[in-house]
């Protein structure tokens, strides 16, 4: 795909996907998010792709939506019914970061502002230069959350937290986003792609690829499960998977050799088995013979 706001680099196992529009501080359009959602469903296709870090170019990471340039708001369709309503542009994405079989890493080299701050909740890792910013003023624009935000939110730093930063709408600085654990890890501003990448990096070198795949999206989706005990049979399931699945020799062979591990799975195909487990509600067979 031909992209006109964001740049997709390759280097190894890691791919950087750049928001690229820095004379608007990397604030987008509609079309900008619909090429960020395309190439992270590129990226999460390619096997030779290990983990993505997502960053913005110049002294922004993303300044929100571009309304200066009319950014198409979806105002069509009933909201009490919910018929014929358009979907949230970055909700969309935000789904997209969550059902990624990669690990997704965020350089926030500046200003995270709206969707500039939605877009980070779903991601696995925040690295954020000292001199960053965050704010989700959707109050201060007579709006509500959005990009899913109202469910991440809360899971990353508490409904308290959640509260005071959505309904002030308010600007909080890096710290304040460490220190609520917002953001992972602080750097001072000319380490942080170099910081991102030692990270990524340990997201890849010794690990299967398959394995991070199937942790990732367990601890993502059991957010949402009431009792431990789906978790028990989903981890059931995999764990007979990986048994038979091709890196399982590999993984203890290489301990018992005292060497790197040479994997060869592949997230996106070799995950296939898993494809419905997260729709499913029930599963009584696996259930009683657990008990």
């Amino acid at each position: 795909m031909d992209f006109q706001d964001i740049r997709i680099e390759k280097d190894g196992l890691l791919a950087i996907l750049t928001i690229a529009r820095p004379q608007k501080l990397n604030a987008v359009t509609a079309d900008s998010i619909d090429e960020i959602e395309a190439a992270l469903d590129q990226l999460d296709r390619d096997e030779t792709v290990r983990a993505i870090i997502v960053t913005g170019e110049g002294r922004a990471f993303c300044a929100g939506a571009d309304i200066s340039g009319g950014f198409e708001v979806p105002k069509t369709g009933d909201p009490q019914t919910g018929d014929g309503i358009q979907s949230d542009p970055g909700g969309r994405v935000a789904l997209r970061l969550f059902e990624m079989h990669k690990p997704v890493i965020g350089a926030v080299n500046g200003a995270a502002v709206g969707f500039g701050s939605s877009v980070l909740l779903p991601m696995d890792y925040r690295i954020a230069s000292t001199n960053a910013k965050f704010a989700f003023p959707f109050t201060k624009r007579a709006i509500v959350a959005e990009s899913c935000s109202s469910w991440f939110l809360p899971r990353l730093v508490g409904i308290g937290t959640a509260l005071s930063w959505m309904i002030s709408g308010r600007t909080f600085l890096a710290q304040e986003a460490y220190e609520k654990g917002f953001v992972q890890e602080l750097v001072e501003p000319e380490n942080v792609m170099q910081r991102a990448r030692e990270v990524a990096n340990s997201f890849i070198s010794e690990t299967s690829p398959a394995s991070v795949a199937m942790v990732r999206n367990l601890l993502w989706k059991m957010l949402g499960e009431q009792s431990p005990s789906r978790a028990h049979e989903l981890e059931s399931r995999a764990l007979v998977a990986s048994y038979r699945g091709p890196d399982y020799e590999e993984g203890f062979k290489s301990f018992l050799e005292k060497r790197a591990p040479e994997f060869s799975s592949k997230p996106f195909g070799d995950l296939a088995y898993a494809k419905e487990w997260w729709n499913e509600r029930h599963s009584p067979d696996i259930s009683t013979s657990l008990r």
